[in-house]
């Protein structure tokens, strides 16, 4: 299976302007903030703030290359460092940073369609963990059950509920005082709780 058989089509993204669909990359990006490299903290708060300045057009265009390069490359280092130890956590921690950096990438697209294109390859970089935790046995499922079906399901549900989610707290989000912080409390980040699969990664 490949992550088609789920993935956000270009249409479903037609409720989005220019900053929802920055602060729904964002979004992409905090459901998989749990597969975040070691000591990335601060680099991984810098790019959501960068991105979600960005949807309002506070961020300097400028930092977007330097920001993005530095999120590629500690997802890079964390999965080498991995390769013989963990793979399959390397990968995911790889895949989570590349989702980060490919929503910065948006941030410097002008044009609508190109926007949305790349908005949905960040949200499929950030799909890909549930794939490749399901592939590994890291995801338990009753008996009879499929762990992709169920991980990729669970995971594109909750990137399609953004849509609405960002479409209706959009203008609040606005004049929060944090608004990453609000953009991650206007709605769960999933939708049926936070999955097993999730909480108990290494």
């Amino acid at each position: 299976m490949t992550l088609r058989i789920w993935a956000l089509k270009i249409g479903e993204l037609k409720p989005l302007e220019r900053e929802g669909l920055l602060l729904f990359g964002a979004r992409c990006a905090m459901r998989v903030e749990p597969w975040l490299a070691p000591g990335g903290k601060v680099l991984w708060s810098r790019g959501l703030e960068h991105v979600v300045a960005s949807a309002y057009s506070e961020a300097d265009p400028k930092a977007a290359a330097a920001l993005r390069r530095e999120l590629s490359d500690r997802g890079a280092v964390a999965s080498n460092n991995l390769a013989t130890t963990d793979e399959t956590l390397g990968r995911c921690m790889n895949y989570a940073t590349q989702s980060l950096a490919r929503a910065i990438d948006v941030t410097c697209i002008d044009e609508m369609p190109a926007m949305k294109k790349v908005i949905i390859e960040t949200a499929k970089l950030s799909a890909s963990i549930a794939g490749v935790l399901a592939h590994a046995g890291r995801v338990d499922v009753q008996a009879g059950g499929d762990p992709v079906d169920v991980a990729c399901t669970a995971m594109w549900n909750a990137i399609r509920a953004d849509v609405a989610v960002i479409v209706g707290a959009s203008a609040r989000l606005k004049s929060a005082q944090n608004r990453v912080q609000a953009l991650h409390e206007c709605a769960p980040l999933w939708l049926d709780g936070v999955p097993r699969w999730v909480t108990t990664q290494p």
